[in-house]
């Protein structure tokens, strides 16, 4: 009969460091999705009453009545929608290599269009509710968003500048 050999140091973990199972990297727990669609949810309602209080034709400085201030409201909306489209974007690109960055991505930019939608009902919503209200004989006078496309600039910007980020840091990496 062999007496039982003694284990061998550090061999107490199964299976070694070399065979073991990577993490996954591709997941993102449901609490980080819920936050980036509430934060963008929540910058879309806080666009659309500073974008209701503070553009041209809007309740502090304007007179609906004045042609000349229409397309400025909406322009105002779109200036909006970029800032929190670099911002956020920039937030998402500076993490490109933390886990689940796909799901990341797609739900600020779902959510940035969300948020961007918000902001026009949030605006318009208000300027119903307190003014100011334009005039029936002259169409176009209430504070309604006249260009859809001022509402895309939001998500369109998140994802270029993700787009961007992520290009360039690919360009990076095969530099080395």
């Amino acid at each position: 009969m062999r007496s039982r050999q003694q284990p061998v140091a550090g061999a107490s973990r199964y299976p070694p460091p070399v065979y073991a199972v990577p993490e996954d990297r591709t997941t993102v727990p449901p609490a980080g999705i819920l936050w980036w669609a509430g934060l963008t949810l929540l910058i879309g309602v806080v666009m659309g009453v500073v974008w209701w209080l503070c553009a041209p034709a809007g309740f502090l400085f304007g007179d609906g009545l004045r042609p000349g201030t229409w397309l400025l409201r909406d322009l105002t909306l779109a200036a909006l929608g970029l800032a929190a489209g670099l911002v956020l974007g920039g937030l998402v690109a500076a993490r490109l290599d933390a886990p689940g960055l796909l799901p990341r991505v797609v739900t600020v930019v779902a959510g940035s269009a969300l948020g961007s939608l918000a902001a026009v009902l949030v605006g318009e919503g208000l300027a119903v509710l307190f003014g100011p209200r334009g005039s029936e004989d002259l169409p176009g006078s209430t504070f309604l968003l006249h260009s859809p496309g001022a509402a895309v600039i939001w998500p369109a910007t998140v994802a270029l500048v993700i787009f961007l980020a992520t290009v360039s840091s690919l360009a990076r990496s095969r530099r080395r």
